[in-house]
């Protein structure tokens, strides 16, 4: 622009990039409460339970479990692998109960789709293919709103898993890993379930303990006499 200025003789007006800047809104944080869980697999179809109970499980995106292989699964060792965003891997240990819902998964009998983990009954044409998620979003938008589960995406069950694995143990770092996150920063909007209980904690505790309890009942004995 300040080339054309020069050699045009034209006047280009002085912009403010940072003004064309805004920034964006820290992502709302829905974690899904345990009442909310059993109604929402009470309305959701029976063979599309695996699939969500591994997002519970796991934490890990909707693409990522949808296309997870058979070949990235080691039951013997506990292990899978994920195929991330950007084409990056991650390894990621399973506990036992992952891995029995593993194992108990029927696979399809069409070759194409035998060899993707999840999958679901083809109504129409009795027969287990892959999830696409096209095909996923009707019955799952179907099962919130027959559950009466208000403001919640599929996205949030990713936010759950974090929520209740840092509450769980306190790691921040362990979960920036296990949701694959590059940086720890991403994790940052989980800390407010430190902070929540925190604040519990306290709301419980008087870091005083008997000695304000003593002081009370000698000021409440002089009171009566």
């Amino acid at each position: 622009m300040r080339h054309m200025e020069r050699v045009y003789s034209a006047k280009i007006p002085t912009l403010d990039i940072k003004d064309a800047y805004t920034k964006e809104p820290d992502e709302r944080v829905r974690e899904l409460s345990m009442d909310e869980q059993n109604d929402l697999f009470d309305a959701l179809r029976q063979d599309f339970h695996p699939f969500v109970k591994f997002v519970f499980m796991t934490g890990a995106r909707k693409t990522t479990i949808r296309d997870l292989l058979w070949r990235d699964v080691d039951l013997d060792t506990q292990t899978i692998v994920f195929r991330l965003k950007g084409g990056h891997r991650m390894t990621f240990a399973i506990n036992q109960e992952s891995a029995a819902l593993l194992s108990a998964l029927p696979t399809s009998n069409i070759p194409e789709h035998a060899r993707y983990v999840f999958t679901f009954v083809d109504q129409a044409k009795n027969e287990r293919r892959r999830f696409v998620l096209g095909g996923f979003h009707g019955p799952w938008l179907k099962a919130v709103s027959i559950a009466g589960i208000k403001d919640f995406r599929f996205h949030d069950l990713r936010h759950t898993f974090a929520t209740r694995m840092l509450r769980q143990t306190g790691n921040l770092k362990l979960v920036s890993r296990l949701l694959g996150h590059k940086s720890i920063d991403a994790t940052m909007k989980y800390v407010h379930v430190l902070q929540d209980d925190i604040r519990d904690a306290q709301a419980d505790f008087s870091t005083l303990g008997s000695i304000q309890s003593r002081e009370n009942s000698r000021s409440t004995t002089r009171k009566c006499s």
